[in-house]
């Protein structure tokens, strides 16, 4: 079975190696390198990187409303292998769940006092196969007063993409090599708030894997054509 954390931010591509090293060993056929929309001049750097495991070149975008995030969308679309929006604003979540050039909804549950997914969210993603991400950092970073509520959003959101058949992703969201966690332990954060194990280990392998190669194999036709 292969592995993929879709989501690590890594500021300085300089530790990338350790990174790489480190996902290695953990058991991860491939990683998600993370850059924000400001960053993404480096995607050049993180192509000429040479890895054991399957880098994967992503970007990460933050849009203050519809118009702005669906220009960015529209330039990032051409040259990496996965767009994920960052969430929280309603409007910016269900734009993200409506737009099949969108791959994954982070955080929707972003500084909300709801989860940021409802039906009409989960039912788009569903259709434009927009997979719902559960980040692992925001847990970990979420204060233990108000970690049991982003989790029951979580739940929350986990059921409704279920019920939709909307995606599923649990990435670690890492900052640094010190924050990456192996595929188990990002699969027991899943059965930890609802998910089976079967769902739980599609999560981080065939699903960010599908994802990939179907990005990618459109990548090639528009580069071809």
């Amino acid at each position: 079975m292969d592995f993929y954390d879709l989501h690590v931010e890594i500021e300085d591509l300089k530790e990338i190696d350790e990174v790489i090293e480190i996902s290695k060993k953990l058991g991860y056929s491939g990683i998600g390198i993370t850059l924000k929309y400001a960053n993404l001049n480096d995607l050049n750097e993180l192509k000429k990187i040479k890895s054991e495991i399957d880098l994967v070149s992503c970007v990460e975008i933050s849009a203050q409303g519809v118009k702005e995030l669906k220009r960015k969308i529209s330039k990032a679309r051409k040259i990496v292998d996965i767009i994920i929006v960052s969430g929280g604003d309603y409007k910016i979540n269900r734009a993200a769940a409506e737009d099949s050039r969108v791959d994954i909804l982070s955080h929707p549950e972003y500084k909300r006092m709801d989860s940021g997914v409802d039906h009409i969210i989960a039912r788009a993603a569903g259709e434009n196969n927009v997979a719902i991400e559960i980040n692992f950092h925001e847990i970990l970073e979420t204060f233990r007063k108000i970690r049991a509520h982003v989790l029951g959003h979580m739940r929350n959101n986990i059921h409704l993409a279920l019920e939709y058949n909307a995606p599923i992703i649990i990435t670690s969201s890492a900052r640094n090599k010190w924050e990456l966690r192996g595929p188990r332990e990002l699969a027991a954060i899943g059965q930890a708030i609802g998910m089976s194990l079967e769902d739980s280990m599609k999560s981080i392998s065939d699903i960010p894997k599908g994802i990939v190669d179907e990005n990618r194999r459109k990548l090639r036709v528009v580069s071809h054509g």
